[in-house]
């Protein structure tokens, strides 16, 4: 369910400067005590779908369409479908953020300090510590704003020999 407030916090935060979409590439940089480990890839968002494309080390999307979530792991070549009942307004949340210093934001949901820094009126990183006490890291690269998006990116695609679960 983290994973998924996550999603919805940065959904959140990109929509609160009123774009129509935003698409930006990634680095989720996650280190505990012992090891450190990035994964790579890109997001595309809009009001209520989002594409979440993880391209290293390993192959992973995920697809949600307001509250209906699809996730195509390729290494286990298998795909979950899922509903969201409860879906956090985060929105609200990031509204009530406080500064903490110029450009930087702390939001709070479900007992987690979400660290947010800005650069030029734009999202530049999230910061938390997830329940396994890891420092994650997400940092955005790239990003663009309302721009033509093909509505098919928000269409779940994974071969057929792939396990489905429900």
């Amino acid at each position: 369910m983290k994973f998924f407030a996550l999603l919805s916090l940065i959904c959140s935060l990109i929509f609160a400067f009123d774009y129509e979409n935003y698409t930006s590439e990634f680095i989720q940089s996650v280190s505990s005590k012992n090891s450190k480990f990035e994964h790579k890839g890109h997001f595309i968002l809009e009001k209520d779908r989002a594409f979440w494309s993880y391209e290293s080390p390993s192959k992973k999307e995920i697809y949600i369409n307001k509250n209906e979530i699809v996730i195509v792991e390729h290494d286990l070549e298998q795909v979950s479908f899922a509903r969201l009942e409860k879906i956090p307004n985060l929105n609200v949340i990031f509204k009530q953020a406080k500064e903490i210093s110029p450009n930087k934001f702390k939001a709070r949901y479900e007992n987690v300090d979400y660290f947010i820094t800005l650069f030029n009126d734009e999202v530049k990183s999230i910061q938390y510590i997830d329940e396994f006490e890891n420092k994650v890291l997400i940092t955005l690269h790239k990003p663009q704003k309302n721009t033509k998006i093909n509505p098919q990116a928000f269409k779940p695609k994974f071969p057929q020999n792939y396990d489905i679960l429900r």
